[in-house]
This record gives structure tokens, sequence and C-alpha cells, in this order.
């Protein structure tokens, strides 16, 4: 394969920085933003409720989550590709991903319901259970509306939308718990503006971006429903790996080991999202330039791969030393369990931020059957590990079976990447020089400044690893 000038490699380098900036900015800032405001939110819940009841609201969000998830069923995904590849026909698939979202969320819905009233339909849990079965039939309206919206990149209403939402949800939470109501307070809350957002995002759809049109047939919703299996089978595993802990904490802990993992996992869940959120901006154009130009897409494709797991080391390391001061001062002593649960948790972004950007490469050049498959065994592996850990060691037993799953997870995802998407010159050491070498000056810096206080470790740490990733990029410049 040829080599492309340094010149040009610059060049396409600032373009594609510049084009998800164009195009995903809004995106990007608002799911972000978000989910900065959650952590308030999820902060105050905790304190508000303890650690028992935390972990009902936990538990049953988790739960909210796993089913309207599945209910999706990779077509964001695979909806988003078609839909960029088809431009002159995105009213009729648009009708198609809406008609397949409502029935998979109704008959997920009415599943659950079935379990729920079989397992114990006098569990205190039962109208918060009930109140997350409902939003998971909402939520087909929503995964509809962000498709489209990805697919044509309509990020500004996206992100509008999305704000709105969450921020009509938390002023709503916020007054529920100020007035002293509880769990099924906030669940009430959390339904209603996710009403309030499907409705406006469904409107705006149809009347400015693309009209739906239900002018097709049974043999168009089975080519599509065929089409989205590897992305089902990718969403449904990811689920899995992401929400399996916190169901099997419930079942082998209980309710306060929940709410301690879940006062971790507030933090975690914020940076977990950059990844996601990054990934899914940059699908459309990854999409459209694998198609007009494969080379530069594999270089972008590249770039934005080892950024993430450069950006991710640094991450974990701010959190993990903030994490004690952080927690102690704005939860107290009832969740000093959740302190080293999060030090452990955090060190799953750098491989999760890689994995993220790995099942992008693989769906642009039409190998997301292989990413499928790395999905399943991470999901295998890390329900074994935490049924093998959690017992013995409780909420440091789950973190530690995610940190565990994702880093062997990234080892196979890694390997599908050089087999089938990236340039033989992005080698192993090129990849991975800049965290790994970075990471060792880092800790060796935070070490020697420990004795000086929390600011002093922090600051040295983060200085030592910046100058060591530029470096290093300057080097492979020359």
């Amino acid at each position: 394969m040829p080599q492309i000038p340094k010149q040009v490699t610059l060049i396409i380098e600032l373009v594609s920085r510049r084009e998800v900036l164009k195009h995903s900015g809004y995106l990007m800032i608002a799911k972000l933003f978000v989910r900065l405001v959650s952590v308030p939110f999820l902060i105050y819940v905790a304190a508000s409720l303890g650690p028992s009841l935390f972990g009902v609201f936990t538990f049953v969000m988790a739960t909210v989550e796993m089913v309207s998830s599945l209910s999706d069923f990779g077509l964001s995904r695979y909806g988003t590709r078609v839909m960029v590849r088809e431009q002159q026909d995105q009213a009729r698939f648009a009708g198609i991903l809406l008609t397949l979202q409502l029935f998979t969320s109704v008959v997920l819905a009415l599943l659950g319901l079935v379990v729920v009233l079989i397992a114990d339909p006098s569990s205190p849990k039962m109208q918060v259970l009930l109140l997350g079965l409902l939003a998971v039939v909402i939520s087909a309206f929503i995964y509809t509306s962000e498709t489209i919206f990805t697919a044509t990149k309509q990020f500004a209403a996206s992100a509008i939308f999305s704000v709105a939402g969450r921020l009509i949800y938390l002023a709503a939470g916020f007054a529920a718990l100020g007035m002293g109501w509880s769990v099924v307070a906030v669940m009430w809350a959390f339904v209603a503006s996710m009403v309030l957002e499907s409705v406006l995002r469904m409107v705006y759809a149809a009347v400015k971006v693309t009209p739906f049109s239900f002018r097709f047939n049974r043999y168009d919703v089975r080519k599509i429903a065929i089409g989205t299996l590897p992305f089902a089978a990718t969403a449904i595993s990811a689920l899995v790996y992401f929400r399996a802990d916190t169901i099997i904490l419930e079942i082998l802990k209980g309710d306060t080991e929940v709410g301690i993992y879940g006062a971790a996992y507030s933090f975690f869940s914020f940076f977990m999202w950059f990844p996601i959120v990054l990934s899914r901006a940059l699908l459309p154009s990854l999409t459209a330039g694998f198609r007009d130009d494969p080379e530069e897409a594999r270089l972008t494709s590249w770039y934005w791969y080892r950024a993430t797991g450069v950006a991710g080391v640094a991450i974990a390391f701010a959190t993990t030393v903030l994490a004690g001061p952080v927690i102690d001062r704005l939860m107290g002593e009832a969740y000093a369990d959740s302190i080293p649960t999060l030090q452990i948790l955090i060190w799953t972004i750098p491989p999760l931020m890689m994995v993220s950007m790995s099942f992008n490469s693989l769906t642009v050049c039409d190998r997301e059957k292989t990413g499928a498959n790395t999905s399943v065994m991470a999901a295998v592996m890390i329900v074994a590990m935490d049924f093998a850990l959690i017992p013995f060691f409780g909420t440091l037993g789950a973190a530690a079976a995610m940190v565990i799953t994702t880093a062997l997870w990234e080892v196979r995802m890694h390997w599908l990447l050089v087999r089938h998407m990236l340039a033989p010159r992005n080698a192993l050491v090129k990849t991975f020089s800049m965290p790994l070498v970075g990471g060792v000056m880092m800790a060796a810096a935070a070490l020697a400044a420990r004795p000086l206080g929390t600011a002093a470790t922090l600051a040295a740490g983060l200085t030592a690893y910046t100058a060591s990733t530029l470096f290093i990029r300057f080097l492979e410049r020359r």
C-alpha cells in the first residue's frame, strides 16, 4: 500500500476534525451536557433516599435502560447507515423504522409486564417498574427520531430536544424530592419528560426533516429486520455488558449494595457516554467518507481510535485521584464504599473508548457481524465474571469484572481492526505508544507529588502525561 505524504496526512486530519466539529458539535455538547447536569441530580437522589432506596431507583432505571435498548434491536445504528446510503428514499425508511421500533418496544414491555406479575406482584417496586415499562414504549419515538436526526445530520435539533427533555425531568425530579416525595414521584417525572420530548421530536422530524411514508410491504420490513440482526446482537450484548452487574448485584447482594455501586456508576456513566456520543456523531461522516474515499476513512478512523484511548487514560487518572474527596463531600459516610468501587470502575474508560470507536470502523466497512461476535463474547464473559467475583467482593468485584472484560474486549477488537480496516502503518506500537508511555510517566509524577496533596498529585500527573504524549506526537511528525 503506497505511503501518504505527511503533509497530506496532516491536511486529512485537520479536515476530519473540522468535519466532526461542524456536523456533530451540537450533538456531542448536548449529550455531554445532559450527562453532566444529571450527575448532581443523581447525587441529590442518593443523598436524599439513602443507599437502600437509591438501590431500588438504580435497579429500576437499569431495568428500563436494558429493556428499552433491547427494543431498539440495533435499529438505530443500522437505520443510520441505511438512510445515509439511500438518501432518495428516506421517508419510506423512516416509516419502516418507526413501525419496527414500536412493535419491538410494545412486545418487550408486555413481556416485561408478564415477568413482573409472575415474579412478585406484591413487590414494593411494582409501581416503579410499571412506570418503567411505560417509558420503554415511549422510547420507540425517541429512538426513531434520533436515528433520523443523526442520518440527516440534524444535530442541532437533536441537541435541543435532548437538553429540553432532560431539564424537564431534572426540574420535576428535584421538585418531587424537595417536597418529600419518593421514588415513584421521580419515575413519574421521568415518564412525563419522555412524553413531552418524544412529541416535540416526532413533530419536528415529520415537518422539518422527512415525512413518514408507510407505503411499504412485508418484504421491505423483512429486509430491514434481517439487516439489523448483527446490530441487534451488538446492542443487546453491549446492554448486558453495561447493566448485568447491577442486576446481578440486586440478585446476590440486595438494594444497599446496588445503591453503593449505583453511586459510583453515576460518575462513571458520565464518562462512559463520551465514546458513545462521539462514535454516534462520527458514523454518518465516516460512512459517507468510506463510500467516497476508503483510504481517507481508514486514516480518520485510526486517528479517532487512538485519540480516544489517549483521552481515556487522562480521564481515568483524574477520576481516581478525585474520587475520595468528591464522594466524601457530596454523598457522605454512607457511601464510603463507593470510593474504591469508582477508582476501579473508572479504568474501564480507556479500553471502552477504543472499543466504541472500533465498532464505527467495522460498521462503515460492512464488518458489523464480526463486531457483533465480539460483543456476544464480552457479554458472556462479564456475566461469568460477575457471578464469580460479586459473591466474594461485592461492588469491588463488579467493578473489577468490567475492567478485565473490557480490556480483553479491546484486544480482540484491535486484532479485527488491523485485519479489516486499519492500514498496516497503524501498527500496534504506534497506536498504543502514547497512552502506555504517557501513563507510566503520569504514574511516576503522581507518586512523587502525592505527599503534597490531592491538587499537586493531579496537576503533576496530568502535566507529565500531556508532555509525554505531545513529545511522542512530535517525534512521529519528524
